[in-house]
């Protein structure tokens, strides 16, 4: 009789967690004569896991290649009559806005209109490039936004060791890779200033570009604008920067009327997501999978929450790389990059299933906000690499760095005492620091691992050593940046990748086949638990240097990495 009555709540449970999973899908359908809303608000994720229970609490965010088909599937769509993009709080990156900036202006040569409203305080650049894209720009009354300009925040966690009585030893090859100074220096290196600023003037270039492109203006009167006090959205709508100031509904209900028709549909981008690519005609073709590669980049995966956004682990990575070698209803790959980089031999094995998928198929990079380190490493074998102008790629170097408590156990009153054989046989020995032996042992590592790089790079985009040596050094560059010197091929979002597919394959369209990773209600929750609590009790500064700290603690001490520094556009 007991295990009846745990059957039947078996069951029940079962149940009732199917019933509250689905209750967060929409049902497809074609809407007649519509205007589409679309909303750009929250971490716009590069990419959400699968989890059989998204729907139980709230449904799973769309990412950005969800809200490229979306914005696809509109230019094509006879009943979407106009487009409302809705611009609230984000954290974007350059990368992802210029990758939604280019579909909207894609969907705009289908001579339909598309409108953005903004619903913003506070900092609003990237929003604000991103709304640039649209033909008209709202500013709800209560918006007081700020374009002020890109700025950089570095940390610098030396002097905190210090006074903690911890020692950090950094060996790196070679002097642009920087990721080090964040453990070790308190203040910026020379190097460090050079490569940020030049990062910074490239990316400023194309901000003033895209928005003067937009807003049809001179790049200087658009520096100006913003270098004035630009706050109240009347003083926006003087200077022209937007085209008026309204609420969402008056937007969508100004579409309305300017296209004759008061009762168009309101479609919301999430019911417009559930139609079908191909019943519109969009999307059909032979089979290509989007195999994602973001985050962090690690051997295995260590479990917990996301950290740092996410995390890449080499043995699941190779293994869906290796599926879609083997599964011959894929006939391409597009191997979609958004990674600072991480574990040398993690970055490695991953280069090497994309080697081997590529001895059957073809596979094109589209990088992201960032590609990075080994997130260049894991793209160099690609048959092509596409970037945004504004993606952070690069950084060809390695970084090892050993931290030894020996004077924080002696103020602590911490004796310790160590037996061992063999001269390097405390290389890892956390009590103290390295020995110049040691040091020089770890170095001559670290420089190997280099030389690998260079040659993965070297082989997989035709240049010379030397020639990879030059432009390596572990410098970040903007992905125009990195075109002008070869390490890129085109610039660009997924829809480029897409075309570079479809001319290999000689066809006239793709089906795209997206590969999300399993991941657990209990690790979402936990890992979004963590960054809202920092963020609402500390701001996101907090939250920056929480992931900064988090990040740092995902490796080994003294583990060969590449992994590119933290640079994040404000």
């Amino acid at each position: 009789m007991k295990a009846e009555g745990l059957k039947i709540w078996a069951v029940v449970f079962s149940a009732l967690v199917l019933s509250l999973g689905l209750s967060g899908f929409v049902p497809a359908k074609l809407y007649e004569d519509s205007v589409l809303v679309m909303n750009v608000e929250g971490a716009v994720p590069e990419y959400t896991p699968f989890n059989p229970f998204w729907g139980l609490f709230a449904p799973a965010p769309l990412t950005v290649t969800d809200k490229v088909m979306v914005l696809r599937k509109a230019s094509v769509d006879r009943n979407v009559k106009a487009l409302v993009v809705a611009v609230r709080d984000n954290s974007m990156g350059m990368g992802k806005a210029q990758e939604l900036r280019d579909a909207i202006l894609r969907y705009r040569k289908s001579g339909k209109p598309a409108a953005c409203c903004i619903e913003m305080e506070g900092q609003a650049d990237l929003s604000y490039y991103l709304a640039s894209s649209c033909d008209q720009i709202y500013v709800s009354p209560a918006s007081f936004m700020s374009v002020n300009g890109l700025t950089q925040l570095h940390f610098y966690l030396g002097g905190f060791f210090e006074k903690v009585k911890l020692s950090v030893q950094v060996l790196k090859v070679k002097e642009y890779k920087t990721f080090g100074d964040t453990l070790s220096r308190r203040d910026m290196s020379p190097f460090d200033r050079e490569m940020s600023e030049a990062l910074l003037n490239s990316s400023w270039d194309q901000f003033l570009n895209g928005i003067a492109a937009g807003r049809n203006k001179s790049k200087a009167e658009i520096a100006g604008y913003i270098d004035q006090d630009l706050l109240l959205p009347e003083k926006y709508q003087a200077a022209g920067m937007v085209d008026g100031v309204k609420y969402l509904d008056e937007v969508i209900d100004g579409l309305k009327k300017a296209g004759g028709n008061k009762d168009l549909a309101v479609v919301k981008e999430r019911e417009y997501a559930a139609i079908s690519p191909q019943a519109l005609g969009v999307n059909v073709g032979p089979k290509v999978a989007v195999i994602y590669g973001v985050g962090s980049i690690v051997n295995l995966d260590p479990g917990g929450s996301p950290w740092y956004g996410s995390i890449m682990p080499a043995e699941i990575t190779v293994m869906e790389l290796e599926e879609a070698a083997k599964d011959d209803s894929i006939k391409g790959v597009i191997f979609r990059v958004d990674s600072p980089g991480g574990s040398a031999l993690a970055s490695d094995l991953i280069w090497r299933a994309t080697q081997k998928l590529r001895e059957k198929k073809p596979l094109v990079v589209s990088m992201s906000d960032v590609a990075g380190s080994g997130g260049y490493y894991i793209s160099a074998g690609a048959d092509a690499i596409v970037a945004h102008p504004g993606t952070l790629t690069g950084s060809i170097g390695v970084v090892s760095a050993h931290i030894g408590a020996r004077g924080l156990l002696g103020w602590l009153q911490v004796g310790t005492t160590v037996l061992s054989k063999g001269t390097y046989a405390q290389v890892d020995n956390w009590t103290r620091p390295w020995t110049e032996s040691e040091q020089a042992k770890e170095m001559d590592g670290i420089t190997g691992v280099y030389n690998l790089f260079v040659d993965r790079v070297s082989k997989g985009r035709k240049m010379s050593k030397e020639d990879v040596d030059k432009i390596g050094k572990g410098r970040v560059y903007t992905g125009l940046q990195a075109k002008e010197l070869g390490l890129v091929d085109e610039l660009g979002g997924i829809d480029v990748a897409t075309e570079i597919i479809k001319k290999k394959l000689g066809v006239k369209d793709l089906r795209l086949v997206y590969h999300r990773k399993p991941i657990t209600l209990w690790k979402i929750l936990l890992g979004k638990t963590q960054e809202d609590l920092v963020g609402a009790m500390f701001g996101p500064v907090a939250v920056d240097l929480k992931n900064q700290l988090v990040l740092n603690s995902m490796y080994k001490d003294g583990e060969k990495l590449f992994l590119s520094p933290t640079i994040r556009l404000e």
